[in-house]
């Protein structure tokens, strides 16, 4: 037998419960093991020169530049081989990592021992209860569970979650589902009164979730009952601030006008004859600032926020994908440019709409204006 009497014992034995961590996901309790737990583990019953992992193959699934922070995700293979007397045992396991930083390089590296850690949990898995094969099992017949022998020594039943109006009581045997309970029951209430009853039904039970599941905490290392305990003071003085006991009335909604988006033809063309804003160089392009209004589906930005850039500077600017910090590089502020060439094109457009109007004194037209000037008195005269 290529182990060793106390390194099988050890791998008979049960995972202790006070490794097992939780996580919620998609309203799913997840159960896992922590990497560097797993890692230990294996030091202490394989030995530290006793087994190595070696990274078989890893690939860049997914990435996303341009976006702020920087994101990604790796789906790697690790081989696992134990050294047991003159046998070597190997396994192999997979695993996905995803991960996100200021840099690219920094989101890579994050995103890549998370793959490579998932992987080696996986791999040891297949050792036995301590890597965490017991996870898998329903039953949980391959962990000991400290909480619920406190439980059992202490004769606690079920958690149960007491209304204000006693009318109704819910049982709960998981703690999560007990704290999701409690939680919508303060934030339905509707007065100081009912959240008072409800917070003095149950606050017992809340102060025992602390010593029956210490590790009952949210990815931040929050504990469920502080997050209870919060919420609860955040009720009392949202509904301290009321000056009656009425039902709570939902506040209507603001009325939200879409932004206007004009479309003017003439008014790009004006844009496309002017030189390019960062470097002056023509042709130009009329060039839509996508940041100035809200997205909506199949539609542009209105005309007046068109600005004129250069071919060079086109194509480098949908290159960048962050837009406004693209223009903070130039340091350009491309909305003011914007207002300024549409006030610009509308008042040019209006000094021709009035040229009729002044024809008859004497004020000569632009050549490219379509108007034409009105007779004076004396040719109308020679006319007749």
């Amino acid at each position: 037998m290529p182990f060793s009497e106390p390194q099988i014992k050890r791998l008979s034995g049960k995972l202790d419960g006070k490794h097992v961590k939780t996580r919620e996901l998609h309203g799913h309790t997840l159960s896992y093991l922590e990497g560097w737990h797993v890692i230990a583990e294996a030091n202490r019953i394989f030995g530290f020169d006793g087994w190595d992992r070696e990274t078989a193959w890893a690939e860049c699934v997914w990435a996303e530049a341009r976006r702020e922070p920087k994101m990604c995700a790796y789906a790697a293979r690790v081989r696992v081989r134990v050294r047991a007397g003159e046998t070597i045992i190997c396994r192999d396991g997979s695993g996905v990592g995803h991960g996100s930083g200021a840099t690219l390089g920094e989101a890579h590296e994050s995103a890549l021992k998370e793959a490579e850690t998932d992987a080696t949990k996986r791999a040891l898995t297949t050792f036995g209860n301590l890597f965490g094969l017991a996870l898998y099992d329903k039953d949980r017949a391959g962990v000991r569970d400290v909480r619920k022998r406190s439980r059992a020594d202490i004769g606690e039943s079920p958690l149960r979650l007491l209304f204000s109006n006693r009318a109704s009581v819910s049982t709960h045997d998981r703690p999560q589902s007990f704290c999701t309970a409690i939680r919508a029951a303060l934030e339905a209430a509707v007065d100081l009164n009912e959240i008072a009853l409800i917070w003095d039904h149950n606050v017992e039970t809340v102060m025992l979730l602390r010593s029956l599941w210490p590790d009952l905490k949210t990815r931040q290392g929050v504990h469920y009952a502080d997050v209870i305990e919060k919420l609860h003071r955040q009720q009392v003085e949202k509904l301290s601030r009321r000056t009656d006991d009425s039902p709570l009335q939902p506040e209507p909604l603001p009325i939200l006008m879409p932004p206007r988006r004009l479309r003017d033809a003439a008014h790009l063309r004006f844009v496309a004859t002017l030189p390019c804003v960062v470097c002056g160089r023509a042709p130009s392009h009329a060039h839509h600032l996508l940041f100035a209004q809200p997205r909506a589906m199949g539609r542009k930005v209105s005309d007046e926020w068109a600005i004129p850039l250069c071919l060079l500077h086109h194509r480098a600017l949908h290159d960048a994908g962050d837009e406004e910090r693209w223009w903070n590089d130039q340091r350009i502020d491309p909305r003011a440019e914007a207002e300024r060439l549409w006030q610009q094109s509308r008042n040019k457009r209006e000094l021709r709409a009035d040229y009729s109007d002044v024809a008859d004194e004497g004020v000569a037209l632009p050549r490219s204006t379509p108007f034409q000037s009105l007779p004076t008195e004396t040719e109308a005269k020679d006319a007749v």
